[in-house]
């Protein structure tokens, strides 16, 4: 069972705190005890020195060691510490009453620090022997202090620490979930929310509640998701409705030349040239909708396959002229080209379409007896290809929405398709690295301009 994340979070910051508290406790103690322990070592150092003095004028007297080391022991006096005096050859001259290893330096006058030693009865003494030499005699004095005394102090502290651990962890635990607990009340009110934004509710955001620049930026890159969504969303539906009502256009139209032929017995063979005409004309105009919905779905979900290879622009743009020249000489429309030999690293096939579309759309909106001009201009790591008609413009506002989908400025033009040509041409040049754009436009005519990167 995975574990939430205010008791993650409350479990590493105990973890850390206890690994923090332990530390710091086990510091202390080893400090608490080197303190004690120095101070028993300076005790030890100030009676040693005076007893190697005792020691020394007694036989600066003429005195034996042995009756020095009884003045010694008459003079430095203590209830816990224990005396012994060696003579120049380790031999005890005033014996420990307690055993402890205890070793002359015979042939060092300076004294030695203080070390641990431990008695027969496991009891544990701090002991400290100096060498001394006085009227030829050399000697050693050990003096040995318990550290009964010392243990205890120190070990109170361990307990005070075992128990102060403990309880302080607990307390630190406490206050961790609880402003773990309300530290995260914000994500619940996010998560409260989010889950309560559905289809039905795409306008619904996220409260920005200021708890903190982290939460507050979580909540405002998620009311930005919803926006795209909801964006995305929005032209999903618009287009299946756009293309439902396109669809259905052409689907009725032969339908009804369909049921007109049928609902009389007898038809002469003009009548049913006549149906059979419309009905072909409206299933080309329904398969080249339903081509280009193709192309624009599968452009939006990546998956248009694109075949880049090297490909002469000029041939391009000049077998799409060629082919609408029969539509325009129809119409009375003059069409010229200025064309460069360029080539270019991009799909053969994506670019007919484009072009092809920005001709047919060129054509469908010049008058009778209009021009276009077709001119290809060399750009610095790119070439441009502007096709120039001579049709009514377009308004400033419909400037950039000529590209959306669906988007028809004169719907009545019985001519003219569905609204998808210009959106295809620019999401063509968009593939290749480069883009569409209205130029100008005005009373006198449009200019579209295809720009593409040269290899």
């Amino acid at each position: 069972m995975a574990l939430s994340l205010r008791t993650r979070l409350t479990v590493w910051y105990s973890a850390l705190l206890l690994l923090a508290v332990v530390v710091f406790s086990a510091t202390v103690l080893w400090l608490y005890w080197r303190a004690l322990i120095r101070e028993s070592d300076e005790s030890l150092a100030a009676l040693s020195v005076t007893a190697v003095n005792v020691v020394s004028n007694e036989l600066a007297e003429q005195a034996t060691l042995a009756e020095a080391s009884s003045e010694m022991a008459a003079v430095v006096r203590h209830p816990d510490y224990v005396l012994g005096v060696f003579d120049g050859s380790g031999r005890p001259v005033r014996e420990m009453p307690v055993s402890l290893s205890v070793t002359p330096p015979p042939d060092r006058p300076a004294g030695r620090s203080a070390t641990t030693e431990k008695g027969p009865d496991g009891r544990r003494w701090r002991l400290m022997v100096r060498a001394a030499e006085s009227s030829g005699q050399r000697f050693t004095v050990a003096i040995a202090a318990p550290l009964d005394e010392i243990t205890e102090h120190w070990r109170r502290l361990l307990e005070a620490c075992a128990i102060g651990i403990p309880f302080v962890l607990t307390l630190a635990a406490a206050g961790g979930w609880a402003l773990g607990r309300r530290g995260l009340r914000p994500l619940e009110t996010i998560a409260t929310e989010a889950r309560g934004i559905t289809a039905q509710t795409p306008g619904a955001r996220l409260t920005v509640a200021g708890a903190g620049p982290e939460l507050d930026d979580v909540a405002t890159a998620f009311n930005r998701v919803l926006d795209r969504l909801n964006s995305a969303l929005a032209t999903q539906r618009r287009f299946m409705a756009d293309a439902s009502h396109e669809l259905r256009t052409p689907v009725s139209i032969m339908r009804t030349a369909a049921d007109v032929t049928l609902s009389q017995e007898h038809r002469d063979d003009a009548e049913y040239r006549e149906a059979l005409t419309a009905v072909s004309q409206q299933s080309s105009r329904l398969a080249r909708l339903v081509d280009d919905m193709l192309v624009l779905a599968r452009a939006d979900a990546g998956g248009y396959p694109i075949a880049p290879a090297e490909v002469d622009l000029d041939a391009v743009v000049d077998a799409c002229v060629h082919e609408l020249r029969a539509r325009a000489a129809a119409k009375g429309i003059r069409v010229t080209s200025r064309l460069e030999p360029i080539s270019v690293t991009a799909d053969e096939a994506m670019l007919r379409r484009m072009f092809g579309n920005l001709l047919t759309n060129a054509v469908i909106y010049t008058p009778a007896g209009g021009a276009i001009t077709v001119t290809m201009t060399p750009r610095p790591g790119a070439v441009a290809v502007e096709i120039a008609d001579t049709g009514p413009g377009i308004p400033a506002a419909d400037r950039e929405r000529v590209f959306e989908r669906f988007v028809r400025l004169d719907p009545a033009r019985g001519e003219g398709g569905a609204g998808l040509g210009l959106s295809i041409a620019r999401w063509v040049a968009e593939a290749h690295g480069g883009h569409v754009e209205l130029l100008t436009s005005g009373p006198g005519g449009s200019v579209f301009t295809a720009t593409i990167p040269v290899s």
